[in-house]
């Protein structure tokens, strides 16, 4: 490994902290004292002894699993679509395994630092009851992943979830997030042990931790290869160091059928048991959806979900399928719009067998294996090249906390097999992530435009700093790019940036010029404490939003498109970069 890698891990090394093995026994304890509560579906059966049994049983038979994310703006609302979910599915026949909660981002914090952070576009959780109600509104498992295992909150959240009978708890990779209001990583992380070791007292129990590779680090990745090595390091985290089971889903951000199958039958060579599968779901890709004439976005999802049919009823994977609506890309589905998708990808299942006759799965199983010999190389990588450094790789606390602190895309650089070891960043994909590469050709497209238009290097001379509101990075790297190459001189503040954070960064580089990208629907909070903040320090900024600009407004169970009540606040929300190119460049 070369010295400046040595030198950067050594500069994130925690300091002095509590045993994380230990806190991870102190959690087994107490969820040894905890009842496993029985699931919406397991309620009304009796075959199935777990909700793992029940998705081994679907795999050897070839059945598809079917999952559904469902994040509705209030509980009541929540639990009411929950029980329409279900009978529609009496109504049609095509059975929904499961329905994931998506609660409101504030879920991941104590409640007492709920009422200064930005608001979100889904349902809040404060009890027992809460959850609870939603398991039990129909015979449909529902899980508790986002805001939960890996969040400030962890420790509450995974025993309510626990108590309640989630099949999954997650969400790993958000480890990495960041939360308004709360940078205490010792006491958060800590508590993310203890509630590992609840998780491990529950293994026998078929509980499983759950990631969304996505979420964190893979979604920053070049190399689809990178998405199977860095789940081996969250795996031997937990199951090894934590004595948790582990499961994964990812999708979102690959939209090639084959890279996203094989990257499936990569982790399922690897961490797959005849015990349990190590594969909950591929999630629909959402970077393809047109944001117009958005019925031609079936055309997108259904071959899609086509594919992954074909691969599962070969390879008996487990491989479930979370439908997208065609929406998706505009604003926060309703359930309608969820049922129609999962609709169309349920009876493309009634035609799948006619189609495997045809289906070549050999060139699958060569990228299969490449991804295996590489995520493998990429993981003993991370493990010696930590080690070299100093850190402590078999102690929970010490991996999390130091993690938390990585730059994802220094962590490819780093540990990637073309890299490794040399003194070069530039790395060499088996396969290219698709999102990175668009992400690139999005900026040519942007920068060419507005060479044609002749701008060369307007904004020579002029300082922007651009950050992300929640943990969303492309739309940042895309806005970076262009300013850049447009002669601005960038400072990339990153993810999770609260807005005093970055009145703060701007400060710093004595510039007025503030870009922020938001996408979980807290634009408008960001944006009026903001503003609020910038009127208190009696200073102006020029400010500009872009992402998903929109919010649940108060009375309204959907999502508004806010970006008219953003330019009355004062903010540049055209939500268009090379507009906001042509706008700095004339100040």
């Amino acid at each position: 490994m070369n010295e400046a890698a040595l030198e950067y891990i050594k500069s994130l090394k925690p300091a002095p902290h509590a045993d994380g093995k230990a806190l991870v026994r102190e959690g087994m304890a107490l969820g040894k004292t905890l009842t496993y509560g029985r699931s919406g579906y397991l309620r009304t059966q009796s075959k199935y002894k777990s909700h793992m049994e029940m998705k081994m049983d679907m795999a050897r038979q070839g059945k598809i699993y079917w999952n559904i994310l469902l994040g509705l703006a209030t509980l009541d609302e929540q639990v009411e679509a929950i029980r329409e979910i279900y009978r529609f599915t009496e109504r049609t026949g095509l059975t929904v395994n499961c329905v994931q909660a998506i609660p409101s981002g504030l879920v991941a914090l104590p409640p007492e630092y709920r009422e200064n952070a930005p608001q979100t576009t889904s349902f809040e959780m404060y009890s027992q009851e809460d959850y609870d109600v939603q398991e039990g509104a129909a015979p449909i498992d529902v899980t508790f992943n986002d805001y939960h295992l890996f969040s400030p909150n962890a420790l509450e959240n995974t025993i309510r979830a626990i108590q309640a009978g989630s099949p999954r708890i997650g969400d790993m990779t958000q480890f990495f997030w960041g939360y308004a209001g709360f940078d205490d990583d010792v006491k958060r992380f800590s508590d993310v042990c203890r509630a590992m070791g609840i998780m491990a007292a529950k293994r026998d129990e078929m509980v499983a931790a759950e990631t969304y590779l996505d979420d964190g680090y893979p979604g920053y990745f070049l190399d689809c290869a990178s998405y199977v090595g860095y789940a081996l390091l969250e795996h031997y985290i937990c199951t090894a160091l934590c004595g948790a089971r582990y499961t994964i889903s990812f999708g979102g951000l690959l939209s090639e059928n084959d890279t996203r199958c094989a990257v499936a039958m990569a982790l399922n060579e690897l961490m797959s048991t005849e015990e349990q599968t190590v594969l909950t779901y591929l999630n629909s890709s959402t970077n393809l959806q047109w944001d117009h004439d958005i019925h031609g976005n079936y055309g997108i999802s259904v071959p899609e979900m086509l594919f992954e049919m074909l691969v599962e009823k070969k390879y008996h994977m487990g491989l479930g399928i979370n439908p997208v609506s065609i929406t998706e890309k505009l604003r926060v589905p309703t359930l309608e719009e969820l049922c129609n998708i999962f609709a169309a990808g349920k009876r493309a299942e009634e035609k799948a067998d006619e189609w495997m006759p045809y289906f070549n799965f050999a060139p699958l199983e060569q990228m299969r294996d490449v991804m295996v010999r590489e995520g493998k190389k990429m993981f003993e990588n991370t493990l010696e090249g930590l080690k070299a450094a100093g850190i402590d790789i078999e102690d929970p606390l010490e991996m999390f906390l130091l993690l938390k602190k990585m730059n994802p895309i220094r962590f490819e650089q780093m540990f990637h097999s073309s890299t490794y070891g040399t003194e070069s960043r530039e790395i060499r994909p088996f396969y290219p992530t698709v999102l990175g590469r668009q992400t690139v050709e999005m900026k040519e497209e942007v920068t060419s435009a507005l060479r044609e238009q002749g701008f060369e290097q307007p904004l020579t001379g002029k300082r922007v700093v651009v950050a992300s509101g929640d943990a969303h990075t492309y739309g940042l790297v895309l806005v970076e790019g262009v300013l850049t190459d447009m002669g601005a001189t960038v400072t990339n503040g990153g993810v999770d940036m609260d807005p005093i954070d970055m009145l703060d960064l701007a400060d710093e580089e004595d510039t007025p010029f503030i870009g922020i990208s938001c996408h979980n629907g807290q634009a408008l909070d960001y944006a009026r404490q903001l503003t609020q903040l910038a009127k208190e320090r009696g200073k102006e900024y020029w400010v500009f939003m872009g992402g998903k600009l929109n919010a649940i407004l108060p009375g309204d169970a959907e999502p508004t498109e806010i970006a008219g009540m953003l330019t009355e606040l004062g903010i540049h929300a055209e939500n268009n970069i090379a507009q906001t190119v042509a706008q700095l460049a004339a100040l």
